[in-house]
């Protein structure tokens, strides 16, 4: 599943931060943005803001897929009730086609959550690799725990997926609890998240753009709004699903970046280590 591999790869590049060797274990350890540097990153914060979201994503994607069937008189009052004029459209699709338009939006989806190591081809951006790994570890923890834990996400909202409201489709394959969390789409808000941070690097690095950074985004929007195709298309979310997701993930890419610029020279992180305390910490001058 995708979460699970967006997991793997946060926990890797986590680990990674924590076996650097300008981190060592002293009595205190302090860290800033420097001069000239376009983003202030703190390898603890950041790498335990990744980990800590790796755990915490497990724990809820087995909650969500492990949610009760539903009875058929259920299922039934569920196809009677219909949805609104909006999202009709998903309840027009070849029911045939579901399975390969899964797999389709799984192979886009997979392809853009490496987008953002390309960015290492560019000899200025290369330099600073451990940084923005970390900051994108961070940006898709946050991500998939938005999607996991927080009122937005399929927790607090119930919603039933397409799938439930196609009578042609055996019962079996209607009535199963993963059915429960359509509202709103991770494939989307994962592909989002992961372009949108590529076209903000990027453009950071290269304020010489100017203007000619909204094509970037309007690029960065494309693969999201192909993987919100794919899956209404597999009957697994409502155009209004898509949306959502695609405005969750688009945002973190974009912010979670920004702060981290913002916070260069007015940010301090430090790690303190020591017989009587142990602790991390942040000050930000405003």
């Amino acid at each position: 599943m995708i979460s699970n591999t967006i997991s793997r790869l946060a926990l890797g590049l986590s680990l990674a931060c924590c076996c650097q060797p300008g981190i060592t274990q002293s009595d205190s350890i302090t860290q800033a943005g420097s001069p000239g540097e376009i983003y202030s990153v703190n390898y603890w914060i950041s790498g335990g803001i990744a980990l800590t979201g790796v755990l915490t994503n497990s724990f809820a994607h087995s909650r969500l897929r492990g949610k009760p069937g539903m009875a058929e008189e259920h299922v039934k009052w569920i196809t009677a009730k219909g949805v609104n004029r909006f999202d009709a459209w998903s309840l027009r699709q070849d029911p045939a086609g579901r399975n390969e338009a899964a797999k389709t939006s799984d192979r886009i989806l997979y392809a853009s959550t490496i987008l953002p190591f390309f960015l290492f081809l560019d000899k200025d951006i290369r330099k600073n690799w451990l940084d923005i790994s970390l900051m994108y570890a961070e940006a898709q923890a946050i991500n998939s725990n938005l999607y996991g834990w927080s009122p937005l996400g399929p927790t607090f909202v119930e919603r039933y997926r397409p799938a439930v409201y196609y009578d042609e489709l055996p019962l079996e394959e209607r009535n199963f609890g993963n059915l429960r969390n359509s509202f709103y789409s991770g494939h989307v808000g994962s592909t989002a998240t992961a372009t949108f941070f590529a076209a903000k690097a990027f453009a950071d690095y290269h304020p010489g753009l100017e203007s000619r950074k909204y094509l970037l985004y309007a690029l960065a929007s494309l693969p999201p709004a192909a993987v919100g195709y794919y899956r209404i298309k597999a009957l697994r979310h409502f155009p209004s699903d898509v949306i959502a997701g695609g405005l969750i993930g688009a945002s973190l890419g974009i912010l979670i970046p920004e702060l981290h610029r913002r916070a260069g020279g007015r940010a301090s992180f430090s790690a303190v280590f020591s017989k009587r305390a142990k602790g991390i910490g942040m000050a930000f001058r405003f």
